[in-house]
Formats: C-alpha cells, sequence, structure tokens
C-alpha cells in the first residue's frame, strides 16, 4: 500500500459517529441530523457498493459466487452477511473490496454538503482506522443486554448478534478512545437531551482544513 493525502474539507468539522452493532448509531445521527448536522451512513454506501453495474459488483460476485442470487444478477445480502461473519479471511477480502469504494463514497459526500458539522456514521470506524480522518469520534453506548433485545426484536438470532458483535473491537476499547460518548439507554428524549449536549459542545471545535489519508492499492 502507499500513501497520499486528499485535502478535506475547509471550514468543516468532520465528525466520526459509532458504538456496537445495535447501540442506536441510527437513532442519534437521525437527532443530529434533526438539529443541522449533515450525516454520511457508511452503512448505505456500503449498500451501494453491492449494486449491479459497479466495479465493486463484479469484484464481489467474482469472489462471492455463493452469495449471488439464482440469476446472478444480484448480491442477497443475508448470504453475504453468513459467509463472512463466519470466516475471517472471506471477511478481510469482502473489507478490501468494500472498504476503499465506501471510503472515496464518503470523502465526495463530505466535499458535496454545504452544512458545517458532518457526521459520518461508520460502525468499523476504529477497525478501519476511519478514525483519523476526523476531528472528534462520538460513541454510541447501550448495555449488552437492552442492545440484544432491540436486536431480538427485529428478528436477528442470538447467533447473528454474537457474531455481529464479534467482528467489531470491545466496547470498552471504544468508549476509551471516545472525544464524546451518548448514552442510549432509556427513552428517545433521554438520548436526545444527551446529542443536544454534545451538539453545542461540537460548536466550540475549530474548524479547519482535515488532511484525509487515503490508501490506494500499488
Amino acid at each position: 500500500m502507499v500513501q497520499g493525502l486528499i485535502p478535506g474539507a475547509p471550514g468543516k468539522t468532520i465528525i466520526g459517529l459509532t458504538g456496537s452493532f445495535g447501540s442506536g448509531k441510527s437513532t442519534v445521527a437521525h437527532f443530529f441530523e434533526e438539529l443541522g448536522a449533515s450525516v454520511i451512513d457508511a452503512d448505505k454506501l456500503a449498500h451501494e457498493a453491492l449494486m449491479p453495474g459497479t466495479q465493486t459488483f463484479e469484484a464481489i460476485s467474482r469472489s462471492f459466487k455463493e452469495a449471488l442470487s439464482v440469476d446472478g444478477r444480484a448480491v442477497v445480502h443475508k448470504k453475504l452477511a453468513e459467509l463472512v461473519f463466519h470466516d475471517g479471511e472471506k471477511k478481510k477480502k469482502l473489507e478490501s473490496i468494500v472498504h476503499p469504494y465506501v471510503f472515496k463514497r464518503i470523502l465526495e459526500e463530505i466535499t458535496q454538503c454545504e452544512e458545517s458539522i458532518v457526521i459520518v456514521e461508520v460502525p468499523l470506524l476504529y477497525e478501519t482506522g476511519y478514525d483519523k480522518f476526523c476531528h472528534k469520534v462520538i460513541v454510541v453506548e447501550a448495555p449488552e443486554d437492552m442492545i440484544d433485545k432491540r436486536l431480538a426484536d427485529k428478528g436477528f438470532t442470538h447467533d447473528e448478534i454474537q457474531a455481529r458483535r464479534a467482528s467489531q473491537i470491545p466496547m470498552e476499547e471504544k468508549t476509551k478512545r471516545a472525544d464524546m460518548i451518548i448514552h442510549n439507554l432509556n427513552t428517545f428524549q433521554q438520548t436526545r437531551n444527551e446529542v443536544e449536549k454534545a451538539w453545542k459542545q461540537l460548536h466550540s471545535l475549530p474548524k479547519g482544513d482535515v488532511k484525509k489519508q487515503w490508501l490506494e492499492k500499488e
């Protein structure tokens, strides 16, 4: 790998938003958006990378034929998840295809948005090293048993929850590295109150040109 630098967007504050699987990152991101932030969802961009017609789709279809639909024209997300969350090497292979695409798209979204504060929601923020591209990082925290119940209500099995959790660094490590922590514990209003408090703090941060480190294959 070789390193290059791409300048960030002058006058914007880039905030990384992460947490564990099911902790409520999207809820928190929505509250920030209501307050006036621009929100970029890395998961949506990752799904975009799986769409037919993209170079990433072609690479995935070659490497993960088992995850394709019967006619081979689409990626079946559930099949792909089952493949990679139980096989470390396959997971690394998929990430090597998807992550560069997602990082590039995030940068495009940042440069195009008009808002001065940009919240970038990245589930694997620390795992991918994207935290070094941000001014600050916010971690959304919730008790594990509460998360398990939320995910079970959404239809996730115990094994699926554990597999996703095992693919991420522990919450304890994330909170140690966080600049801010938002506790998504009880009611939406309590969570929103914490978001509003964080929002006020974000406005006091200096705005500037953050250098974006970009990794390109040799």
